[in-house]
């Protein structure tokens, strides 16, 4: 008789398919972020350029505010023209193209949805109130009174 077992026991239904033990996690979907800053840095991004120098010291020097002042320094390079550009069409001209769409719609949608109205029939006024004040009215009063409270005589 050997000492050594096998690692699982072949009939466990638990071993035959192991993936079924664990519950799958449903994949959950990210949720865009449509903020309108961050798509608009996104937007003007390519057009920034920070170049920064090599610096290649031979050993620490002591600093003086001189030496700061004329010391290697950052260089950021703005395309001014198309971040104007973007930043003009982004918070002008697409406000402006939206709001003349809607009023547009508006404007023509208005006399289509009243000839709309007038082929569906619309309930009498009051309709609903009546229902519901009868409905209540069944499950506050008995069933064998036949007295309405509310009604002309």
């Amino acid at each position: 008789m050997s000492t050594t077992h096998p690692p699982f026991v072949a009939h466990d239904p638990k071993h035959i398919e192991p993936q079924r033990d664990e519950p799958r996690r449903a994949a959950v979907h990210t949720v865009p972020d449509l903020r309108f800053e961050y798509g608009f840095l996104k937007s003007i991004r390519p057009h920034f350029s920070l170049q920064r120098p090599d610096f290649k010291g031979k050993g620490k020097e002591k600093e003086t505010d001189t030496d700061v002042a004329t010391g290697p320094v950052d260089r950021l390079d703005i395309q001014w023209l198309n971040v104007v550009w973007i930043t003009t069409r982004d918070q002008v001209l697409s406000p402006l193209a939206q709001g003349a769409l809607w009023a547009l719609a508006s404007y023509f949608l208005t006399p289509v949805v009243g000839q709309v109205r007038s082929f569906v029939p619309s309930p009498p006024e009051g309709g609903v109130v009546k229902w519901l004040r009868g409905w209540v009215h069944s499950l506050v009063t008995p069933q064998t009174t036949t007295t309405k409270l509310y009604g002309r005589p």
